[in-house]
């Protein structure tokens, strides 16, 4: 074997065991996972939050369309 080639094997073998970048990959799979159940949690939330606005906003409509008004006419 020729010196570059041993130097380079055992380089191979240094980083092969070294695992200081596993964390790094770790923590930004962790990252990627929290993202992503942020995003789906933000998204069911403002849908469900528009649901009751819209409720709450049709409740109102009504009850205004059944409010008597100084004329004298009223509800049905």
């Amino acid at each position: 074997m020729t010196r570059g080639r041993v130097e380079f094997s055992a380089t191979l073998r240094l980083l092969m065991a070294d695992e200081s970048g596993q964390d790094v990959v770790e923590y930004a799979l962790l990252a990627a996972v929290i993202g992503i159940a942020s995003i789906v949690t933000w998204r069911l939330l403002v849908t469900t939050v528009g649901d009751v606005y819209k409720a709450a906003d049709s409740a109102v409509q009504r009850t205004s369309e059944c409010t008597p008004d100084p004329g004298g006419t009223g509800c049905p």
